[in-house]
């Protein structure tokens, strides 16, 4: 976050319901959090963030810490909030497919504009966790994209802080690995 020494000021302005301290607390925190479920859940992820701020509003006035826990706790709802759909999801007998998931558009041709459009941060979020077991890459994205310690990490997942730096240690050797494979025989890493 990037609030620093104004965060106590601007938490206690948005307990009291002052607009321009929630919108303070929602401008610096809603991108990462939505590029983390976004990598998670790309079809709900504007569903998950809506949940995740309405509960971390109702739930504000009992907050207790500094900026690095605020941040820990909204990912931490945010990490719930995806378990809550996942597993509604399981029950669910039939899934939600996208039109784009079903037909396949022809070749534009335009290999300079195809490449610029596949270098972008989402593509990148999208391949490492296509790439990474899924506990690796929850760690990777929790450490990136929110910023968390390893200890805080932990604390989300519900792991102890060790392991959050083993999953993270294999997470980026095998990311070298794959990478360095494909920069070697020029074809895209290949998933798990």
């Amino acid at each position: 976050m990037t609030l620093g020494d104004d965060f106590e000021t601007v938490l206690a302005a948005a307990r009291t319901g002052e607009e321009w301290a929630l919108t303070s607390l929602y401008q610096d925190l809603h991108p990462p959090l939505l590029r983390y479920l976004r990598a998670h859940e790309p079809y709900e992820c504007e569903d998950l963030a809506s949940e995740t701020w309405l509960q971390a509003a109702a739930a504000l006035d009992r907050f207790e810490g500094g900026e690095r826990e605020f941040r820990k706790w909204i990912f931490t709802i945010a990490r719930r909030r995806l378990v809550d759909l996942r597993r509604r999801n399981a029950r669910r007998r039939t899934h939600a497919v996208s039109i784009d998931d079903l037909v396949e558009l022809p070749d534009a041709g335009d290999v300079e504009v195809e490449a610029v459009d596949a270098v972008t941060a989402q593509a990148a979020i999208q391949r490492l966790v296509e790439l990474l077991p899924a506990d690796q890459a929850e760690v990777v994205l929790l450490r990136v994209l929110a910023g968390l310690t390893a200890e805080e990490t932990g604390e989300v997942m519900g792991k102890k802080p060790g392991t959050i730096r083993v999953l993270q240690h294999r997470a980026l050797d095998r990311l070298a690995r794959d990478f360095a494979g494909a920069a070697v025989t020029g074809s895209p890493p290949q998933a798990m």
